[in-house]
């Protein structure tokens, strides 16, 4: 048997490192004596090598752990592999934004440029539902939901061509996103626990027109505080994302049609 030291220098392994190893039952050592000294063979230099060679693979501690207890080499193997292509493709998608970032450097520029307006949308009755979503990508299915539970308590009311999503936590989140989908109709009507009628009222606000994914929406929302800043207004009330073109009559994300509508006040 080897000790600690002689079986870090043959494994070129630190001690600290074998030692946090046997901390967390990944390679331990065959045999330690009463005053703490630990002790290996030397057949798990063979073991230790395996870890070695997965870990510049970056497999995770915990892979390695299912490798030397359940001999899946080629199932993590796989699985680590798609990792890496995964992180790859996002390596080369930010390598691209880097350089568009770089080409409107050159021009002086940074965002995309949007233009401003400001409209007055009228006062209007409208149902909305408030709720959950556990990402961003619930989203049409929370709203698809809102309008077939709406569709069951009111079979005859007709909705308008206007609606949208406002965001009601206090700050931005990921997951457990909650929101509020809001669409116009005609007229009140029946209202259980989840579906519920008002009146909005009418507002002024700035609107800017983003077409695109929805992930690249904060370079409109960028692009509208600063208008709001520049001009010296203040937002009045919930920001609205308003969808014109989406998942359910778009294949394209890049052809998606998002408008942003800012309540102001000058």
């Amino acid at each position: 048997m080897l000790k600690i030291g002689e079986f870090s220098c043959l494994a070129k392994t630190t001690v600290k490192t074998l030692r946090y190893y046997d901390e967390i039952g990944l390679l331990k050592p065959v045999f330690v004596d009463d005053n703490g000294y630990r002790y290996y063979q030397i057949d798990q230099l063979n073991e230790l090598l395996k870890i070695v060679e997965l870990r510049k693979l970056d497999v995770t501690l915990l892979d390695i752990k299912e490798v030397l207890k359940n001999n899946n080499l080629q199932e993590v193997l796989e699985k680590q592999k798609l990792n890496l292509e995964n992180e790859l493709n996002k390596k080369i998608a930010q390598i691209s934004l880097i350089e568009k970032y770089i080409s409107k450097a050159k021009k002086g520029e940074f965002m995309e440029k949007y233009e401003a307006k400001e409209i007055v949308v009228p006062s209007k009755i409208v149902y909305y539902k408030h709720g959950v979503i556990d990402s961003m990508q619930d989203l049409f299915n929370f709203v698809l939901s809102a309008g077939e539970e709406c569709g069951r308590l009111n079979p005859t009311l007709k909705c308008k061509n206007y609606c949208y999503v406002t965001y009601t936590a206090k700050e931005y989140k990921e997951r457990d996103i909650e929101l509020e989908y809001v669409e116009e109709v005609e007229s009140y009507g029946i209202e259980n626990e989840n579906i519920k009628f008002r009146q909005d009222p009418e507002i002024r606000a700035l609107s800017i027109i983003h077409k695109g994914k929805y992930e690249n929406l904060q370079e409109a929302y960028a692009y509208a505080v600063n208008y709001v800043k520049e001009k010296g207004y203040s937002i009045s009330g919930p920001i609205r994302e308003v969808y014109i073109h989406g998942c359910w009559d778009e294949d394209n994300e890049n052809n998606y049609l998002t408008e942003i509508q800012i309540p102001f006040v000058k």
